[in-house]
């Protein structure tokens, strides 16, 4: 369960996940997810989205600088992908505890809702 602060910098926290994702650490990249997302998306799931997304987007090559959206009390972090084949979106939803509430690959310039 996450141990953040509540003063965590959401950017941190979605750039952690994110590299936790990259270096197939996904025990690591979980261990922020609040319970919701521990039942929807467990370590091995994780992996398997992350595989399945390489798969259409290609290798992950690299990645930009986070934008911040409000949600509410949360937070919405975009970071944008450069994948092998084309362009990609990360996007994680950050709880004001530092709780990851929302995990998504997309592709590029997917609105948040």
């Amino acid at each position: 369960m996450p141990t953040a602060m509540a003063d965590t910098n959401p950017d941190q926290v979605a750039l952690a996940t994110l590299d936790d994702i990259v270096r197939g650490d996904y025990p690591a990249a979980t261990a922020p997810f609040d319970q919701r997302m521990h039942k929807m998306l467990p370590d091995k799931a994780l992996g398997q989205a992350w595989d399945a997304y390489q798969q259409q987007f290609g290798a992950y090559q690299s990645h930009g600088e986070p934008e911040d959206v409000q949600r509410g009390e949360a937070t919405v972090v975009n970071v944008p992908l450069q994948m092998a084949r084309k362009p990609g979106q990360f996007r994680v939803t950050v709880q004001p505890d530092g709780a990851v509430s929302g995990l998504y690959f997309l592709r590029e310039g997917v609105r948040v809702p």
